[in-house]
């Protein structure tokens, strides 16, 4: 009886993420933003089952996923427009204080600055500008969110994935490497990461 209650739990968390991922969608294509609203179901789908694997129905599942639907909304629209709106990385800061004690204070502010100051000194002294301003505001807000261990290493692993895959894709396209892409996609991915640690 138990396994029904929690599969029904499971099945109501999905139900509604995935509704509110097809809004989110909807609204992005209304927006000209490149969508693949299935894609994005299915991701937020898969975040989702993990969150309640992990954590069940619980405040640090449901902000798992709102923090998931910001940086995927972020995501699009970088991919879509190389920007990112403010509102983004105040929706992040706003979401740390949710469940507020899961991380000390201490703590989001070191995660927040060893993602910031980096960024900024890279943006400030790079001849190409580096890194843009959205990329730093929204990975700097999630990193608070996440403290500094999940924020550090989710940053370091998404910054990774994306200057890998950026190698390889250059490399294939025979494309020069000071064109710009978007990093957000890769950093969002990496922070996720980041939220189960």
């Amino acid at each position: 009886m138990e396994i029904l209650f929690n599969f029904l739990k499971l099945f109501a968390l999905v139900l509604c993420s995935a509704g509110v991922t097809a809004i989110l969608s909807r609204y992005m294509q209304f927006s000209k933003f490149k969508v693949n609203a299935l894609a994005n179901i299915f991701i937020i789908t898969v975040v989702s089952v993990s969150l309640f694997m992990f954590g069940g129905i619980s405040v640090w599942t449901v902000k798992g996923i709102v923090m998931a639907l910001v940086l995927l909304y972020a995501s699009v629209q970088d991919i879509s427009t190389r920007k990112a709106d403010d509102s983004l990385w105040i929706m992040l800061l706003m979401l740390s204080l949710v469940n507020f004690g899961e991380h000390s204070v201490l703590s989001m502010i070191l995660g927040g600055l060893v993602v910031f100051v980096p960024q900024l000194a890279i943006a400030i002294f790079s001849k190409n500008g580096g890194i843009g301003g959205a990329d730093i505001k929204i990975s700097t807000a999630a990193a608070i969110c996440l403290g500094f261990f999940g924020g550090t290493l989710g940053y370091v692993i998404g910054l990774a994935f994306g200057i890998v895959f950026q190698l390889i894709y250059n490399k294939v396209k025979n494309r020069t490497y000071r064109k710009s892409f978007a990093l957000l996609p890769f950093l969002s991915a990496g922070l996720m990461v980041g939220y189960f640690i």
